[in-house]
């Protein structure tokens, strides 16, 4: 059979096509929502339209042959696990929505003009509201929003008729923050890339992985809303970790210094804002590195909005540093509820292909 089809590959690549027709290599694996999308778009609107062979070939059956394919049209090998993949004429497309709105037009290129690869092709579409999600959890994490209060009351005390230095440390800071954790996502990324191609892992499997993951996560939020501290831990800083953090924190004099400051506490924030922020990178490891680009920076501004918005609250006076602080003490629990919930169903929804 795999000779069989090796033959039939060599033949659409190679030779021109004396009759009207061409071969359509259509790769799925079982279980893929986004493959069922593919599939019933090849049966309704190409099978009996066009003069074409479908050939319809499971990844775990035809291992080889899928990697085979995809050296020879230049799929990058870090999209070499992606699922679902068309292969006609000199086109290749990844994804439901790439691939069932572009192939009717490349199936009638193939049948006017059969030719070698181009290396170019088409990613999976980026699901920005689940994206949004992930980041709505590590925006309201009670870890970022501590250590901006404690900074803040840092700088009030030392200037308390002097708004504009906390104004201008309190957004250097978050600025700081913006961007260490925009090249950690970059790090995310390269792990997961580098893990997906080692591995050869399929993209249903490591993104219910990831699912997976999302779910845990959620579920060890909803313990500390039932249970704040059960199980001799919490989704935050580490308690041991706090009290350097603190001292790190209110030594804080300046503005340019909260600058500073900020790039040491991104690596204390980072054990409790990790969770969600792996998910993203998981998911955006799966598309080139141009369209997980911008993604990522919108991420990272959701993530960053309630520090913006704590620091203009505070400037201009609707609410006081105390106030702040009292509230986040109050509704802690609640900060993981909404955590966990958003974790959860994001994590389910993976798992069981709803998105």
């Amino acid at each position: 059979m795999k000779a069989v089809l090796a033959m039939l590959l060599t033949l659409t690549i190679v030779m021109p096509l004396a009759a009207a027709e061409t071969d359509v290599y259509f790769f799925y694996a079982p279980g893929c929502p986004h493959c069922s999308v593919v599939s019933d778009f090849l049966d309704s609107d190409i099978n009996g339209s066009y003069p074409v062979t479908i050939h319809k070939l499971n990844t775990l059956d035809e291992s080889e042959f899928f990697l085979q394919i995809q050296q020879d049209y230049g799929v990058p090998s870090t999209q070499w696990g992606l699922v679902p993949k068309v292969f006609v004429g000199d086109f290749y497309c990844i994804g439901d929505s790439p691939c069932t709105s572009s192939l009717e037009e490349e199936i009638e290129k193939a049948l006017g003009e059969p030719g070698p690869p181009d290396n170019t092709g088409l990613v999976p579409e980026i699901n920005y509201l689940q994206l949004a999600g992930l980041a709505a959890v590590d925006a309201v994490n009670p870890c970022a929003l501590a250590v901006l209060v404690i900074l803040l009351t840092a700088i009030l005390t030392r200037y308390p008729k002097e708004k504009h230095k906390a104004l201008s440390a309190g957004l250097l800071f978050t600025l700081s923050i913006y961007l260490c954790y925009f090249l950690m996502g970059l790090l995310i990324i390269v792990g997961f890339k580098a893990v997906t191609g080692i591995t050869q892992l399929s993209t249903v499997w490591f993104y219910r992985i990831l699912g997976v993951f999302a779910i845990i996560m959620g579920l060890f939020n909803l313990k500390d809303f039932f249970r704040y501290g059960g199980g001799g831990f919490v989704m935050e800083v580490p308690t041991s970790w706090r009290p350097r953090m603190k001292r790190i924190i209110g030594s804080t004099t300046s503005p340019g210094g909260a600058f500073l400051v900020g790039i040491i506490v991104s690596l204390f924030l980072l054990p409790c804002t990790a969770g969600p922020y792996f998910v993203a990178g998981g998911i955006l490891s799966g598309v080139d590195w141009t369209a997980a680009f911008i993604p990522l920076l919108i991420y990272n501004i959701i993530f960053v909005l309630p520090m913006v918005g704590i620091t203009l609250f505070v400037y201009i006076g609707f609410a006081e540093i105390e106030h702040v602080g009292g509230w986040r003490e109050k509704n802690i629990n609640r900060l993981h509820l909404v955590a966990g919930l958003i974790l959860l169903g994001l994590g389910i929804a993976m798992v069981t292909g709803l998105i």
